[in-house]
């Protein structure tokens, strides 16, 4: 392998170590080194000393070599401080100042002579699978850990503490053995999957944002010309001709983008997964090109300045992300810390007199966000719904002038959303400039501008109200149809309605009327043979994560064979303690839960009766591949090779990811990772099936598919309970709602009952599908956009 760098330039050596420190990615990645390495040396701290208070047996030092290998730079640092951290517990003294010395030669040197050793070098990839390779590697093992023992033992002499002679050799056979024996097989596991997820040193370090080399012995990131100056006054980002190509992808992302975003307009990015709003979003503040690097063209200027020009982390004041997979940036151990971390990380404390005026900064912006009193809290105590307020709140809390949300309303309650659209609102008239990817516009129908991507391409730009008025246009680009829109497109009217107040008049416009139709029995489809049998049973049940703050309070209900039930409430009300209890995931403090009769607290082995797909995926994904993943259940549940190969093929194609069998599953989206989980459920064919949030990230075809899939287990007499905020999934799809608040039970019963009654929703913190709403004028509650058109009549 070429080196692009001479490994005997110390101008050089000196760029590459001080740009690890300025490299968000590579600092993290020496974070995590330094954790492991840590992690690992401290039991043997205690274990198997050789020389005590010294040196004992450390597996862990395999570490250094494979991770300065496959990181560079970076594994110098984090093996240098994590041994420090070892020393930490046992053998803290003067001597560790070395022991850092050593270990930071130790995890650099293997980078450095990897290549560039002339006709010993192999020229290949840092993995051993030639003999060649093989030679290489020993080497450089054997100079690295002489470079560190050396290092070390000449500093404990020169303390007085120990000679040299009897430290260097125990601590170089001890680096070489290690390093020889267990380093060959975790490269080889380690390297590929490196690549893919684009981590790969020689790759992060040598290629710039726009794709090109860049020269590390000079400023990493030049300054921007100011020649926009006059532009940026009255623009806030503009995007010309855009075209992106991740490492390894097949395809552009995104395909000749341009767009002008005006500051304190409202923009809406719509299509179908898969279409480029990600990107696009990622593209506003640097994250793409700079961390998921690719062939990229075209420039992003936001305020005047190129986003591939500075670094991400300067960025951050400016331009405030919320990701949709946002439970990645939550870092503190309670609500008011994660906000006073996201100000410090750019110095914004000081703009606060004292801690009163940080304190009331931070109750405002709570109670913005509908978190009013939590900031003691846990992060990860909260509920998903308020957890994505959270981040949303850390992200306003530096009050940047431009805010990219990606899927913000995923996790969010109808009351949730309400207060998050008037949110939009309050910063829309401070002058704010907001970018928001979403797979319906229903809820932002007072943005300014809404753009349709499809296959990276941008190809409608017009407003929401224009959109929600062509179902067709809506569908062809897998955005959410507006549903009475739908209801009209056959009447004859010359526009469609955009609100329930417009589909009113237009009805009276039109002479149309609502009669009752006769109404389809949802559960006359499904497959029954005998009495209703209780598949599951709650009694008097209580539960709790934090001692005093009640999740259920003595709740009790039952669920029958063959229900399609649907278990709604707010943010925080109980719905996935629910869930959890029903499969023992979590067991009640008081009160029992019975699975087909049987206590869980005394019945083990339930996932192969209750399925649970978790509203966060990457609660409960762990295999290599897409096809491991969704074939474990089916696997464990007895199936034959042949009958899991069916079963992996009909989930996969159920939640659209056929094709995806071999790719790895953390690197795919956070919409497409919940489609694995809900496929790797479904594949095993519990009786039960539970569903949290179902929906969450995945665009109208997608959710058509899910929703269908499970319909079909439902018909073959499977019990199916879903956790939604979807009131249009509840009116399509189940027969039963119940209505959680606080810990409780507040309504309990068929789909249709409980929509008739709008109080007892709204007091629910939910709000009635505007389909329903408008049927009810008429004394009618009609669930579907079908029930609909066969109940109109003409005056």
């Amino acid at each position: 392998m070429n080196n692009a760098l001479s490994c005997w330039n110390p101008r050089r050596w000196y760029a590459e170590l001080r740009h690890v420190w300025q490299d968000t990615r590579l600092l993290v990645l020496s974070a995590q080194i330094a954790a492991i390495y840590a992690a690992v040396l401290i039991p043997f701290k205690v274990g198997i000393p050789i020389i005590p208070g010294f040196v004992e047996l450390r597996p862990a030092n395999v570490i250094p070599i494979v991770s300065s290998l496959l990181f560079g730079p970076a594994a110098a640092w984090g093996s240098g401080i994590g041994n420090v951290i070892g020393d930490c517990f046992g053998t803290l003294g003067p001597a560790s100042f070395f022991g850092f010395l050593g270990n930071f030669l130790y995890g650099y040197v293997p980078y450095l002579l990897w290549g560039n050793l002339g006709w010993l070098s192999s020229g290949r990839e840092p993995v051993v699978r030639s003999w060649r390779q093989g030679v290489e590697y020993v080497i450089i093992c054997a100079a690295a850990s002489m470079v560190c023992a050396a290092t070390i033992g000449w500093g404990v002499e020169l303390l007085g503490l120990l000679p040299f002679w009897l430290l260097f050799p125990a601590i170089f056979l001890n680096n070489l053995v290690m390093a020889t024996l267990l380093g060959p097989p975790l490269l080889l596991f380690l390297y590929p999957r490196v690549k893919q997820w684009n981590l790969y040193y020689r790759d992060l370090a040598f290629v710039d944002a726009a794709g090109s080399r860049k020269d590390l012995s000079g400023d990493l990131f030049s300054s921007a010309a100011a020649s926009q100056s006059a532009i940026a006054e009255s623009v806030a980002v503009s995007i010309q001709d855009v075209t992106f190509r991740p490492i390894h992808a097949e395809r552009a992302v995104l395909k000749h983008v341009s767009l002008i975003v005006p500051r304190g307009e409202l923009i809406v990015l719509m299509g179908r997964s898969g279409s480029g709003k990600s990107s696009l979003c990622y593209a506003l503040n640097g994250l793409v090109p700079q961390f998921i690097q690719g062939e990229w063209t075209g420039t992003v200027t936001v305020h005047g300045q190129s986003t591939t020009q500075s670094p991400v982390w300067k960025q951050a004041n400016h331009v405030g992300m919320v990701f949709q997979d946002f439970e990645t940036q939550l870092v503190s151990t309670n609500v008011e810390a994660e906000l006073r971390g996201a100000l410090e990380t750019q110095g914004g404390t000081h703009d606060f007199k004292d801690a009163e005026s940080f304190r009331e900064h931070v109750r405002h912006l709570l109670e913005m966000v509908g978190l009013s009193g939590l900031e003691r809290r846990d992060p990860f105590s909260l509920s998903g719904g308020q957890r994505q307020r959270l981040v949303v709140a850390s992200v306003l809390v530096r009050e940047p002038q431009v805010i990219v949300m990606d899927q913000p309303l995923t996790d969010l309650d109808p009351a949730g959303r309400q207060q998050f659209l008037r949110l939009l609102t309050e910063l829309k008239a401070k002058g704010r400039t907001i970018i928001v990817a979403r797979h319906g516009v229903e809820d932002l129908v007072e943005a300014d501008r809404v753009c349709v991507l499809d296959q990276g391409e941008m190809v409608w730009q017009g407003t929401p109200r224009e959109l929600l008025g062509q179902p067709g246009l809506a569908e062809r680009y897998g955005v959410t149809p507006y549903p009475l829109a739908a209801c009209f497109h056959e009447q004859g009217a010359q526009s469609l309605p955009t609100t329930v107040e417009e589909a009113w008049q237009l009805a009276d416009t039109l002479g149309l009327s609502i009669v009752a139709p006769q109404l389809h029995d949802q559960n006359s489809d499904v497959v029954r043979s005998g009495p209703p049998e209780t598949v599951l049973e709650l009694r008097n049940v209580s539960a709790q994560y934090q001692p005093g703050v009640p999740a259920l309070s003595r709740v009790s209900v039952s669920f029958q064979a063959g229900e399609f039930v649907a278990i709604l409430g707010q943010n925080g009300s109980g719905k996935s303690t629910l869930a959890k209890l029903c499969n023992g995931l979590l067991l009640p403090s008081e009160g029992r839960v019975l699975v087909l009769g049987n206590d869980t607290q005394q019945t083990g082995g339930l996932s192969s009766i209750v399925g649970y797909v978790f509203q966060n995926p990457d609660h409960q994904i762990f295999a290599e591949t897409v096809r491991k993943e969704v074939a474990f259940g089916a696997e464990n549940a007895g199936c034959s090779p042949d009958e899991c190969d069916a079963r992996v093929t009909e989930a996969l194609q159920a939640v659209g990811l056929t094709g995806a069998e071999e790719r790895d599953p953390f690197s795919l989206t956070k919409g497409e990772r919940q489609r694995v989980a809900v496929a790797s459920i479904l594949a095993a064919k519990p009786r039960i099936l539970i569903v949290d949030e179902p929906t969450t990230g995945l665009d109208t075809e997608e959710s058509a598919r899910m929703m269908n899939m499970m319909r079909a287990l439902h018909r073959q007499g499977h019990t199916v309970i879903v956790i939604t905020h979807d009131m249009g999934i509840v009116a399509s799809h189940a027969t039963r709602c119940v209505l959680m608040q606080r810990g409780a039970i507040l309504a309990d019963g068929p789909t249709r009952e409980i929509f008739s009654d709008p109080e007892v929703v709204r007091s629910a913190a939910l709000a009635l599908p505007a389909l329903t709403r408008f049927t009810q004028r008429w004394g009618v509650t009609l669930l579907t956009v079908e029930e609909v058109r066969k109940a109109w009549r003409v005056s």
